[in-house]
């Protein structure tokens, strides 16, 4: 680069940014751009060292007193030698990094064209040889080649015919995959510049509790030899690859590992450790939804709004509490602005708004604010960020967790535990099966991470304790069911049972917690041989990737067996 054009781009620097924000360091991140015209880094470090302390001559001449005052200071105030030395460092590692994705990539081009050169040779010679043996034969040879065997059917001379069609292809199909061999072997070259940190760590099925069932079978190891049959390209959208064994009939590949006898136990065992708790349904609900059943009116959600207490008294013969009264208004509320968003669809409607209309606020009519936070929108896991950045450096960026549209956390927990997180998949009209498929991994995922968080967190906890917490996830898509059916009773009673469940793992997480503060205080006095020993864990987890049924709504529930 020229002096003066050097000159123009330095004083850009000062003239774009503010005075208060002026430093040599600074200066040079925004000279980065063009630190590749020079030849080396000595040469770099002198040109915009001498460029940065000439301007700042200049500003400390003018009659703006902060410039000049600024730019005094930074000529005499003293650099901090370690902190530009490393600032280098990374600019030669940059350089070195460009330089050789640059070599990588003229030599794949390289050896494309080689290859395409060889082919092209190879044609030649065909041709040129053909034309010769043509010129050898003479007419003879072209008045056989007319005159088929009459004895020979159609079938053969169609056979006969395509020859040199199908050796040229076989010629061209084979220089191509090694033209692609040869793209491949250069991409895995390049392995070392993409942060792939669930290769950078063996996978282990270590854990402290492994699941062996009546037959014999370890299921750990089961999952670890089929994670290795897994191709790369489909490893982050198979539930396996993340530890997570799935126990829908939808997973066919897992289902296919086990014996009929060994997934029906794995399946019972799931179902009689992870259920909700049912609550109890009080009559006032279902009197609320046949006095809602009988409206006939065409401006039905006036009509359910003034479905009272009162009506439902007079209409029932009975005498409500004031608890029953509030249930009938928190359900009149709900239905109605239900029915006004309804009747607000207009296809297509986005995720957001949908979520937003539906789901979510179903969830915060339904669920108890006092006991259970509740975040919307696109919002990250806690505990899924924790663990994606678990022993990553500190210079490195900050990975965000995985991302969900509803979290709920319990309030009265001492892990603070995301024990209800929900995923929307797009709006409406239904998506496609892929994207619902990958957001099932996804919230897999999260919900792994949030066990994996609590137990590294409790680990001086009772095993058996640590291994019965378990958390939910709702994953919904497509529409929601009618106002008027009994599918919305079972969504509310779902709802209410959750509500339990989820007041029952608070409860439960917090002895877990208590037990292991206990183990602390006590390794000391009590088994101090003991004081290394882990009550659980989750072994070594596949970290993140570097590049990501019921109908209506389907809870899904989680609970790591494996460790």
């Amino acid at each position: 680069m020229e002096k003066n054009a050097l000159a123009v781009v330095s004083e850009q620097y000062f003239k774009t940014t503010a005075v208060d924000d002026w430093s040599y360091l600074g200066y040079l991140d925004a000279m980065k751009p063009y630190f590749y015209d020079y030849a080396s880094i000595a040469s770099l470090k002198s040109s915009w060292r001498k460029s940065f302390l000439a301007v700042l001559r200049s500003f400390e001449k003018c009659q703006d007193q902060e410039r000049s005052k600024t730019a005094t200071f930074l000529i005499n105030e003293k650099s901090n030698k370690q902190e530009i030395s490393e600032y280098w460092n990374r600019i030669e590692q940059e350089r070195a990094l460009k330089a050789k994705q640059l070599a990588v990539k003229n030599k794949t081009q390289s050896s494309a064209l080689d290859m395409l050169n060889v082919a092209t040779s190879n044609q030649t010679n065909q041709v040129i040889k053909l034309l010769e043996e043509e010129e050898l034969d003479g007419p003879s040879s072209k008045n056989a080649n007319s005159n088929p065997d009459p004895d020979a059917s159609e079938e053969d001379q169609e056979e006969e015919e395509p020859a040199d069609e199908i050796d040229e292809f076989a010629m061209d199909k084979g220089n191509s995959d090694k033209i692609s061999n040869g793209v491949a072997s250069n991409d895995s070259d390049n392995i070392n510049f993409v942060e792939r940190m669930e290769e950078s760590k063996p996978m282990s099925s270590t854990c402290q509790r492994p699941w062996i069932l009546r037959s014999g079978t370890n299921v750990g190891d089961k999952l670890t030899s089929y994670i290795k049959t897994i191709p790369e390209a489909q490893k982050c959208l198979n539930l396996a690859y993340w530890n997570i064994l799935d126990l829908t009939d939808e997973n066919t590949q897992m289902k296919s590992l086990f014996s009929t006898n060994d997934w029906e136990e794995m399946v019972e065992s799931f179902n009689n450790e992870v259920k909700l708790i049912e609550s109890d349904f009080l009559d006032v609900v279902e009197y609320f939804f046949d006095e809602v059943e009988k409206v006939n009116d065409k401006d039905i959600i006036n009509a359910i709004d003034r479905l009272t207490p009162e009506i439902i008294e007079t209409n029932r013969k009975v005498k409500l509490s004031d608890e029953e009264k509030n249930v009938i208004s928190i359900l009149r509320r709900t239905v109605v602005t239900y029915d006004e968003n309804l009747e607000r669809v207009d296809l297509p409607i986005s995720e957001v708004d949908f979520d937003n209309a539906f789901p979510n606020m179903l969830a915060k009519r339904f669920l108890n604010r006092e006991e259970l936070k509740m975040d919307v929108g696109e919002i990250a896991c806690w505990a899924s960020a924790y663990r994606r950045n678990e022993g990553r450096s500190v210079v490195l960026r900050a990975r965000i967790g995985q991302k969900c549209d509803f979290r709920g956390t319990l309030k009265k927990s001492i892990n603070k535990l995301e024990a209800l997180i929900g995923l929307r998949s797009g709006g409406l009209p239904e998506p496609h099966r892929k994207k619902i498929y990958e957001d099932k991994v996804d919230i897999s995922v999260a919900m792994r991470d949030i066990l994996y968080t609590f137990f590294k967190g409790n680990s001086k906890a009772p095993s058996s304790d640590i291994h019965s917490t378990f958390v939910f996830g709702i994953h919904s898509w497509d529409a929601q069911h009618p106002k008027n059916t009994l599918g919305t009773r079972k969504f509310l009673r779902t709802f209410t049972d959750l509500q339990t469940t989820l007041n029952t793992i608070c409860e439960h997480t917090n002895s877990i917690s208590l037990a292991h503060s206990r183990a602390h205080r006590n390794r000391k006095r009590k088994n101090p041989e003991q004081a290394g020993e882990k009550g659980g864990s989750f072994g070594n987890p596949s970290q993140s990737p570097a590049s990501k049924k019921g109908r209506n709504m389907k809870i899904i529930k989680h609970e790591s067996f494996l460790d």
